[in-house]
């Protein structure tokens, strides 16, 4: 019988480790810079909402239930996320460029149909004499 009830849960699924974006500066676009990276797997114990709100707590050094303000909910239906890019067989989602994308406490948080939770922040622009 197998139990996972017992298995400390990770920010990342034991198949798929390996980050799939740079952490060395990468941009996404010209306002957005890499933070963090975590894998959701819809076959494991942990939801989809406790993937992004970690992922959050991360960039912002913070622990995981520090992250209330605002609700997840107000922001994202995290429920038609998970149908829309998971709610398929895998054989159908696999090699798909489903992804969807929000915004999230200052952050761009964008989720894609083989599960990665990508966090990015604004790149801090440096102040001209004109401003």
């Amino acid at each position: 019988m197998d139990d996972n009830s017992e298995k400390p849960m990770s920010t990342e699924s034991p198949k798929k480790k390996q980050r799939r974006v740079s952490k060395n500066g990468e941009t996404a676009g010209e306002d957005w810079t890499f933070e963090t990276q975590a894998h959701y797997d819809p076959d494991e114990q942990r939801d989809l909402t406790t993937v992004i709100i970690g992922t959050i707590a991360e960039v912002e050094g913070v622990e995981i239930l520090d992250i209330k303000v605002p609700p997840l909910y107000e922001v994202v239906d995290t429920e038609s996320v998970e149908d829309t890019l998971f709610g398929r067989p895998e054989a159908t989602r696999n090699g798909t460029q489903l992804k969807t994308e929000f915004r999230y406490r200052n952050h761009k948080v964008e989720i894609d149909a083989e599960g990665w939770v990508t966090v990015f922040s604004p790149v801090e622009k440096p102040l001209t004499d004109e401003e």
